[in-house]
């Protein structure tokens, strides 16, 4: 037993307190977000400022805010303005230039909120900055962030049904709601099956219905690809929210439009941050658990946290349906439970997290165990995490499940030895039916000559030049089929229209002495079409082999039957079908029989090449053969032949 399987964790929800939360908004990086007095002072910092604004919390603490200013709004006394616009108006917020440490500017969307106490004394400032500078060079360059968004569009679409923080749905191009995602059930209320088909100006208030704002945003995208708002839209149940929304035209590879995306967030709660920041506490609990259930809803990846030492300590949907583990039953214990022995002996698991650590992540795949010891193929991403101190407080792990993937990259590898074994048997087929004609040729002649020069000596020896002779015979036709095969890897084949009971009965007249010796009866019994469109000589070569087949192999004890039926499929294919009541094939010999030199009985006599004949030649005009087969009661061979829903 593994003993870091049995350390267990003592970080659970409940005991955690607020400084984890303060760390929490200390961490974030994409957003500045810290405290004025009431003069304009700055009291506090996070690392998003920092990273934003390039002061350390020493130099700019007890500065005042418009040291981020342009000397030009500093001469217009903006920032003393703004101070007096968010406590006439509740908030400010506005976007424009700032100005970083070392001089350069930056595009930023700013909001200040009037902080009060429990008396409504006002005790300060919130302040919220966020770098817009990469969405304003996207606006200046609109066609180039068009196509970029529907390069973008494609790549997140296999993602839009695991989101739930965005509802993204399609329209179809009058404006109807095509499709639903789970976020946007969550943001609006309805089931998909509630407002699919419906218009979506449902989502609007009356004003904006009846003045036709819905189709001017429909109109404003076709005209110049995309339209982007923000306002109030409307849930099922009639509450309210401040959304913002983009709306796309989809085109076909004809420029003609064939729907709309419509991409949907609601600001409502960013709004309420604004407004009330002294709540950042409870709202940064509910941010948690928005985020542990949006990850619980992955089930396509595993994704778990770990202790720094490697413990468990969450557990989503997808952990438990690719690892099997509740997370009861793992939680607390070592994430090395899911190597195998022999990892686990060499250190393995260790030796990832302290290359997640030296490395930044550490990725991998391999072998991974289930609870049931199944073992599956998997791509692993270790990701260390730090606190704000640049202290390591855990990893993420992710991992995915590829046994899909890895089983399909080692069939096409067989395929492609397959594939080489096949063409390398062409080769020799086709080098075979050449080579071998001159050589049995002259044998044949050689053994006329002995026989004349044997004179009257030759009757002793009739036995054995008879036997002879019927060797040759045999190897110039089994020449003769290989030759056939070779033909068809080169022949341009040309259709005919056949007339089904004539060619039976040709067969049959070719056949005249092997069913007079046998004593075989052929039946043609339903004649669902009489012509069809197919190679007369590749035809000929199918069912003479499928019926000489079915006369030779015929069961001692039984008079042969063959019966022949002729019918339309439901897939409108043509089939022609050959039936006996011969010997049979197992179950174990009827997967290759059409294979080169294969036979399923070798007390009859062949050469192993009709059916593989048959095959090749199916194979060549994408049609199929199907054999159903059973010892000691017969087999029955079905040809599908694809006609274009022609009747010939």
């Amino acid at each position: 037993m593994n003993p870091e399987s049995e350390i267990v964790s003592t970080l659970h929800p409940e005991n955690l307190n607020d400084g984890y939360y303060r760390l929490l908004v200390e961490s974030i990086t994409d957003y500045a977000i810290f405290l004025l007095d009431t003069k304009g002072h700055i009291v506090t910092w996070n690392t998003g400022a920092r990273k934003i604004k390039k002061y350390e919390k020493s130099e700019i603490v007890g500065k005042h805010f418009s040291i981020f200013y342009t000397e030009d709004a500093k001469a217009k006394k903006l920032p003393a303005q703004e101070l007096k616009d968010a406590v006439r108006n509740g908030k400010f917020e506005e976007e424009g230039w700032r100005v970083r440490k070392d001089g350069s500017l930056f595009w930023a969307n700013v909001i200040i909120t009037p902080v009060y106490n429990a008396d409504k004394d006002l005790i300060g400032f919130s302040k919220i900055t966020r770098n817009l500078s990469e969405r304003k060079k996207a606006e200046d360059d609109l066609f180039k962030a068009y196509e970029g968004l529907k390069e973008s569009e494609e790549r997140f679409r296999l993602l839009i049904d695991g989101v739930t923080d965005y509802a993204i749905f399609m329209l179809d191009a009058a404006g109807n709601v095509a499709s639903w995602n789970q976020g946007a059930k969550r943001m609006k209320g309805y089931e998909a099956s509630e407002i699919i088909g419906k218009f979506f100006s449902k989502f609007y208030n009356k004003e904006a219905v009846e003045s036709g704002f819905p189709e001017y945003e429909l109109q404003q995208a076709r005209l110049v690809g995309r339209f982007e708002d923000e306002g109030w839209r409307y849930r099922k149940d009639g509450s309210v929210f401040w959304a913002n929304t983009i709306l796309t035209a989809l085109r076909n590879t004809e420029g003609e439009i064939i729907g709309f995306s419509k991409i949907t967030r609601d600001l409502t709660e960013k709004k309420r941050l604004e407004q009330q920041l002294y709540q950042t506490n409870e709202e940064l609990k509910e941010s948690v658990e928005r985020s542990r259930l949006l990850i619980n809803s992955v089930k396509d990846y595993a994704i778990l946290m770990l202790s720094p030492e490697g413990v468990v300590m969450s557990w989503n949907t997808g952990a438990e349906y690719i690892k099997g583990y509740t997370a009861e039953e793992i939680i607390g214990k070592s994430f090395s439970t899911f190597y195998p022995r022999e990892a686990i002996e060499s250190g393995f698991p260790q030796y990832e997290l302290k290359r997640a650590q030296l490395d930044g992540h550490f990725e991998d795949e391999g072998w991974r165990l289930r609870k049931d010891g199944s073992a599956f193929w998997a791509n692993v991403i270790i990701t260390p995490i730090y606190s704000a101190q640049n202290r390591l407080i855990g990893f993420t792990k992710i991992t995915r499940d590829l046994t899909e993937r890895r089983r399909n990259e080692e069939l096409m590898l067989k395929n492609s030895e397959l594939l080489k074994i096949n063409n390398e048997l062409d080769n020799f087929v086709y080098a075979a039916s050449h080579d071998l004609k001159l050589p049995i040729i002259n044998l044949e002649g050689l053994i006329i000559a002995l026989e004349e020069d044997m004179g009257t000596e030759a009757e002793k020896h009739e036995q054995l030049l008879t036997m002879m002779h019927h060797a040759i015979n045999s190897f110039k036709k089994v020449i003769a089929d290989l030759g056939d095969i070779a033909k068809l890897q080169s022949q341009e084949v040309q259709q005919d229209k056949i007339c089904v009971p004539e060619l039976i009965a040709e067969i049959k007249e070719s056949l005249h002495d092997l069913i007079k010796k046998s004593g075989a009866e052929i039946v043609f019994e339903e004649i669902g079409f009489d012509t069809i469109l197919y190679s007369h000589k590749n035809l000929r070569s199918i069912l003479y082999n499928l019926i000489s087949n079915a006369i030779k192999y015929v069961d001692p004890a039984e008079k042969p039957v063959i019966r022949i039926n002729a019918y339309i499929s439901e897939t409108k294919e043509y089939v022609l079908s050959v039936a006996d009541n011969g010997l049979g094939i197992s179950e174990s010999q009827v997967g290759k029989i059409f294979s080169l030199f294969k036979r399923a009985h070798d007390h009859v006599e062949g050469s192993g090449i009709g059916l593989y004949l048959v095959k090749k030649i199916l194979d060549n005009s994408g049609d199929k053969i199907k054999v159903t087969s059973k010892q000691g009661k017969g087999s029955t061979f079905e040809v599908y032949i694809k006609q274009n829903f022609y009747q010939a």
